[in-house]
């Protein structure tokens, strides 16, 4: 084989090599000598077939086929082949003499070495290709090294964002969120394979409820709007408080078996997909998401060993800070069967269940003569009522929750006064809890949350005696406070509770426990409006989270217009406020009343207003006109 990077003499390949001498050349002819006189064949005539040796650098004569003789003209151009040498250039012709009976060897003109042999590993090299795949690699890591710096430099300008808690990074939260996806996809086909049905079962106030095995993070509630039937407990699907096939009378929800119904304002909770949908359509996104994701990972860094959030060393707030807590989780369906923070959820309810036990009349507090145990009471029934509702789609056990629930729903519309509010002061009454029912004063601040425990107890379909009584008393009480400007509360600025700080609490009940009142809720907004028009929200300025919270609810609820101008207020300030563990920096408030400087107390504020995007529809996007007509 020849060696490519050699340059060999130029061959005729038609021509054979004729050199007797040359080593490997053919051998002579037989019966002649090496040294014989070649003469021409017998009986040849012009030229005999020998090869014109054209290549060997001297003169032929044409006809005989063998070498001209000194002194011998070399025939014209038109009677025979003319020389390369002649034609390339012009040389003299070197006289030669010749000897007899010698064949004439002519001196090389060109003299060749042999050429070095290359190097083993070069030539090994060059026989797999090596030339070529040093240029694929030299070319894939440019491209690797270009592509790096476009990503270092998209990484270095993107916002650091910690959803995990000791300081965790961006790309490790995004780790995490693909490894949830993955979790989610597995268990969401393992669902689809098999659903095991279950019923809601209760024998008795204290068992156990057991429902639907379909954990609803992996869970796309379905929409029922357009399978109603009529009636309460359904025999063929969805019923209000109970699903399945074979128990319930009277009209149902369409022909759907295994799921339970969901109330059409808390649906688009329990869906990832539908939660990015509400945040796109109402004004929040993807950055809101991921600023509740951080703060619940916050909240689960601060739970106590009994289950209880607030401070462990004391007895006041406890209560009021496990409800608060457990409203964020359950306000993105993070409920026991939650992978990630089931167990928080479950400890926190359990915590409440246990409250309501100890206690005479079913208190959920530590200390039920506090005055601050009405604003406990309260906040944990209204968490025990979303995660009554919200149970229906899980499969833990939640034993005690129901009877809890009921008794603390009971005392609330028990120690509603005859103005339709609620006040404290029960302990120097001689009550037995913290409430006065027969106090003839009111306050709008208790009843805040005293009537978001009765929508509470509303949503989960309970038959509860006295529950509509309540909630329409409740609303007269809230008509009564508007004042001429539209708000609710006290006209004087100076006053504890003035309209400037309440009005979002009494609009937002007005939204939710009732319809037709269209023309005060008008007034209020407008008055709203106009306040925060003249005093924008600013965290350094007028951080009365308190507030906060009822206006992020019901410019909400107010949706259209009204919502875009408080959006866009509200949304940069809250996010601006959250630091790199998940937490809310303090801000600086104007009503002392209205601050939150516990920061237990200020991170679960912040967080309900973060989930408002989807927490609850607003009403104009809710199948039934008014759930009180249910």
């Amino acid at each position: 084989m020849l060696d490519s990077n050699v340059i060999y003499p130029a061959m005729d390949p038609k021509k054979p090599h004729s050199d007797p001498s040359a080593p490997g050349g053919p051998p002579p002819p037989s019966g002649l000598s090496a040294t014989q006189p070649l003469g021409p064949p017998p009986g040849a005539t012009g030229n005999l077939g020998y090869p014109v040796q054209g290549n060997l650098g001297y003169p032929v004569q044409p006809n005989l086929g063998y070498p001209m003789q000194p002194g011998m003209v070399p025939p014209s151009a038109a009677s025979g082949p003319v020389p390369v040498a002649a034609v390339e250039e012009e040389e003299e012709f070197m006289a030669v003499e010749a000897v007899g009976g010698e064949v004439f060897h002519p001196p090389a003109l060109n003299h060749f070495e042999p050429a070095r042999p290359s190097n083993p590993l070069i030539q090994a090299w060059r026989k797999v290709g090596g030339g070529s795949l040093a240029l694929s690699i030299a070319i894939h890591v440019g491209i690797l090294v270009v592509g790096g710096a476009i990503v270092v430099s998209t990484q270095m300008i993107q916002k650091q964002v910690d959803f995990l808690p000791g300081g965790g990074t961006q790309q490790g939260a995004e780790a995490s969120a693909e490894m949830q996806h993955k979790v989610q996809q597995k268990k969401r086909t393992t669902l689809n394979k098999s659903m095991p049905m279950k019923k809601i079962v209760s024998t008795s106030q204290n068992s156990a409820v057991t429902l639907p095995d379909a954990p609803p993070d992996f869970l796309d509630v379905p929409d029922v709007g357009a399978m109603l039937g009529g009636g309460s407990l359904s025999g063929a699907g969805f019923g209000k408080a109970g699903a399945g096939s074979g128990f319930g009378t009277g009209m149902g929800m369409g022909s759907m078996q295994g799921f339970v119904s969901l109330p059409p304002s808390m649906r688009s909770r329990c869906s990832p997909q539908e939660r990015l949908k509400k945040l796109a359509e109402t004004g929040g996104s993807a950055e809101c998401e991921r600023a509740v994701s951080a703060s619940l990972e916050w909240l689960k860094g601060q739970q106590n060993e009994d289950g209880s959030w607030g401070r462990s060393g004391g007895k006041r707030d406890k209560a009021a800070m496990t409800g608060l807590a457990l409203l964020c989780y359950l306000g993105r369906c993070e409920t026991p069967d939650s992978p990630f923070y089931g167990d928080n959820v479950m400890k926190g309810i359990l915590y409440l269940v246990e409250l309501s036990k100890k206690n005479p009349h079913g208190m959920i507090a530590e200390d039920i003569f506090n005055n601050g145990s009405t604003y406990e009471h309260g906040i944990a029934t209204y968490a025990l009522g979303e995660m009554y509702t919200l149970a229906r789609l899980g499969s833990k056990e939640l034993p005690g929750m129901r009877a809890a629930f009921e008794k603390g729903v009971k005392l609330i519309i028990d120690n509603q006064n005859t103005r339709g509010s609620w006040t404290y002061g029960g302990k120097e009454a001689g009550m037995t809890t913290a409430y006065t029912k027969d106090s003839k004063g009111e306050d709008l601040s208790v009843a805040g949350w005293q009537f978001q425990a009765l929508k509470a107890a509303k949503n989960s379909g309970l038959k509860i005696q006295g529950l509509d009584a309540a909630i329409k008393k409740c609303t007269e009480y809230v008509l009564s406070k508007q004042t001429k400007d539209g708000g609710f509360g006290k006209t004087n600025r100076d006053d504890h509770y003035n309209q400037w700080s309440l009005t979002g609490a009494g609009s937002l009940a007005l939204q939710t426990m009732s319809k037709g009142n269209t023309a005060a809720l008008k007034k209020a907004m407008g008055f709203l409006r106009g306040f925060l028009e003249a005093e924008p929200l600013d965290w350094n300025k007028n951080c009365n989270l308190y507030c906060w919270y009822y206006y992020t609810q019901t410019f909400f609820q107010a949706g259209g217009d009204d919502w875009k101008f408080y959006n866009q207020q509200f949304l940069p300030q809250i996010l601006a406020a959250q630091q790199p563990d998940g937490s809310f920096k303090k801000g600086r408030p104007n009503w002392p009343a209205g601050d939150a400087a516990d920061p237990l107390y200020r991170q679960t504020l912040c967080t309900l207003q973060l989930e408002v995007y989807y927490r609850y529809l607003k009403v104009a996007d809710r199948d039934e006109q008014s759930f009180f007509d249910r």
